[in-house]
């Protein structure tokens, strides 16, 4: 009993013993699939391209923003402010995008169609996800009420802590 018993534990053993004492990849790929958020998995797929993405995060935050059913920029971008407040910084992301595709699906004169719109809502939205990125909160959430200023929908006062 005792030599099947360290038998199996040799066997189950072996694929991190292949790797000089270091642990499996897929291991370690599973531990950080487990505690990454969305952000995390953009940065590291931007960081190396030719990596498979991992999108389980990105998954979660999109069905948790569909979830929300928000049809508006400004809810959307409301909903990306108390997200980034929460510490949820891959959920604010998936809310700050579907607010810069709701004000980017507009109609456009022809002559224009081929114009990126970098001003308005719109750059400070592009904005605050450049923040998220670079992991600066602080800039996130100031783009995010700047938008909403420019959309004519300020942010609602935030009460002071007692």
């Amino acid at each position: 009993m005792r030599s099947a018993c360290f038998a199996a534990a040799l066997l189950l053993s072996a694929p991190a013993l292949a790797h000089h004492d270091e642990r499996h990849p897929a291991s370690d790929l599973m531990a950080q699939a487990a505690t990454t958020d969305s952000i995390q998995e953009l940065q590291r797929q931007r960081r190396n391209p030719d990596m498979p993405p991992g999108v389980q995060a990105q998954r979660r935050d999109a069905a948790d923003a569909d979830a929300a059913s928000l049809d508006d920029a400004a809810g959307q971008l409301r909903a990306a402010g108390t997200a980034l407040r929460a510490g949820r910084a891959g959920q604010a992301n998936e809310f700050l995008e579907r607010a810069e595709s709701r004000l980017l699906t507009r109609s456009t004169p022809p002559a224009q169609a081929g114009q990126p719109v970098q001003s308005g809502p719109i750059g400070h939205i592009s904005a605050a996800r450049a923040a998220l990125f670079a992991n600066n909160r602080p800039t996130a959430q100031q783009e995010i009420e700047a938008a909403l200023t420019a959309l004519d929908r300020p942010a609602p006062a935030r009460r002071a802590n007692p």
